[in-house]
């Protein structure tokens, strides 16, 4: 069960750097109010790759993947519309 506990914390401790680095491509795109240096097609790919993460997640019903991928999902969202908005 212990081991359990460290796994789930490492888990969430990931999900938070990735988090993290989503966040920070938000503000740089929000400060320069240009995405025309990232590719749309490979974040779209990337967008509905990690919603297939979600979807098997959520069948294997782990809850700290769940809400780590949720919470990734939702920031990636966030992150697809501003490249798409502030594209020039």
């Amino acid at each position: 069960m212990a081991i359990q506990a460290i796994i789930d914390s490492a888990v969430l401790l990931a999900y938070f750097a990735v988090s993290i680095d989503i966040v920070i491509q938000i503000l740089h795109i929000l400060k320069r109010k240009s995405s025309k240096d990232v590719s749309i097609k490979g974040s779209l790919i990337r967008l509905i790759a990690i919603s297939i993460f979600l979807i098997k997640f959520i069948t294997e019903t782990d809850l700290v993947l769940i809400i780590g991928q949720a919470v990734s999902v939702m920031l990636f969202i966030v992150y697809f519309g501003l490249l798409v908005y502030y594209r020039k």
